[in-house]
């Protein structure tokens, strides 16, 4: 069987960013699948196109079995909501032509946002005669609206709604990574939508690793360690972690902690000035990281963070940096309610929707002893391992799949 994969964000090697999606594929070429990813070399992160990828207007090789066709875009997608569109519209146009160069797969997968994917997988199964799936991991355009982008009343949001319906019945199938969006989906006009989360990779700490890292920035062996690691945007809503912070560092009763903040995003400069300004003591602010660089990162943690602003579209999502604490062995405290919460709280961590309930939740960690947090560390994996397990995943996926292209076999008997 041979899959086409329409993804724009997926990381180069070495880039920031935990890309659950390479996981899956692998697993499906390690099944057997020829398996081709149409993406571009863009880091969301900071905008930028690694040197390799600059030079060249389109790259190929080979990842973990998966063959990757990186494609150009406009690039330096924060500095404007201009340039993001350009973004958006230059990667769907050189993807379905490439997309349309490939061979011919027996399904295509389309995987929004940003919805000018699904334009992409649309055009290039149609060019291959091939059914296609749509994967929604947010809602489009109810997301952009969430996050500031659009205006609900706005011409484009209405233009984008059409599209993102008219996507939905259009395919042979949609999936989904959380179960909120389900009913969501289908309220767009999709008939078949799948559940398929995302799955977790185990990685314990490991104790080197945790005390290199401790040392790196001069924490204590036993301080209780918050990570939160991934984009710093906007929509993310880390004012209250600073608020958090700060409200802890003023207070001399409470017991020792460290906040870890890794990575980049629309709002990293504000954040910049504001530390600049107000210095925060025991919080250590790091730019991207690689994969594995991330990962040693969470294993001098305790526990995790998950932030994002208040709107009642997230609270039916399950981000991947849920699934990579869990996986580092990692409780985590979020501050959104709904699916996210449920799930912090199933695996020993809290919800916390203002900056005093955070540093109060906090505060609770950092009473607790070494020995404490480390058994609700891995009570965190276990339970997370049990519900977000690889190989299930990968059964509910490749059944999918394996049905949407048994339709197109069935109409050209």
């Amino acid at each position: 069987m041979r899959l086409l994969v329409v993804y724009q964000h997926a990381p180069t090697p070495g880039a920031p960013g935990i890309y659950r999606h390479r996981m899956l594929l692998a697993e499906l070429v390690r099944r057997g699948w020829d398996v081709d990813l149409v993406s571009s070399p863009i880091n969301y992160m900071d905008g930028t196109v690694p040197e390799r990828y600059a030079r060249e207007r389109y790259v190929r090789e080979e990842i973990d079995g998966i063959t990757h066709h990186w494609v150009r875009a406009t690039d330096d997608v924060h500095r404007s909501f201009r340039r993001r569109a350009r973004n958006y519209v230059t990667f769907a146009k050189n993807a379905t032509l490439r997309g349309m160069r490939l061979p011919r797969p027996d399904v295509v997968w389309a995987s929004s946002p940003p919805l000018s994917v699904a334009t992409a997988g649309k055009w290039i199964a149609r060019r291959h005669r091939a059914p296609w799936v749509l994967e929604v991991r947010d809602l489009w355009p109810e997301s952009a609206a969430a996050v500031g982008l659009l205006r609900e009343d706005s011409r484009a949001y209405r233009i984008l709604d059409r599209l993102a319906r008219a996507y939905a019945s259009d395919a042979t199938a949609a999936i989904v990574p959380t179960p909120g969006l389900v009913e969501l989906v289908r309220g767009h006009g999709a008939s078949d939508v799948t559940l398929v989360t995302g799955a977790i990779e185990d990685h314990p700490p490991d104790p080197a690793t945790r005390e290199r890292i401790r040392a790196a920035h001069g924490i204590e062996p036993d301080a209780c360690v918050f990570a939160y690691v991934g984009a710093h945007g906007v929509v993310n809503g880390l004012d209250v972690l600073l608020d958090a912070a700060q409200q802890l560092a003023a207070d001399p009763a409470t017991a020792p902690v460290h906040v870890l903040m890794a990575g980049a995003g629309s709002a990293s400069a504000a954040i910049d000035e504001r530390l600049t300004a107000h210095p925060i003591a025991n919080l250590h602010k790091l730019g991207p990281l690689p994969k594995q660089d991330a990962r040693d990162l969470l294993a001098a943690a305790d526990v995790g963070l998950h932030l994002l602003r208040p709107d009642p579209v997230f609270e039916s999502a399950l981000p991947t940096k849920v699934l990579e604490y869990l996986g580092c062995h990692l409780p985590f405290i979020t501050t959104v309610p709904g699916l996210p919460a449920q799930v912090a709280q199933s695996t020993g961590g809290d919800l916390a929707t203002d900056a005093a309930e955070l540093a109060a939740a906090m505060r609770r960690w950092a009473a607790r002893s070494v020995t404490e947090r480390r058994d609700l560390g891995e009570q965190a994996f276990t339970w997370g391992d049990a519900t977000y397990g690889l190989a299930a995943s990968v059964d509910t996926l490749e059944a999918v799949l394996r049905r949407a292209a048994a339709t197109t076999r069935r109409r050209n008997r």
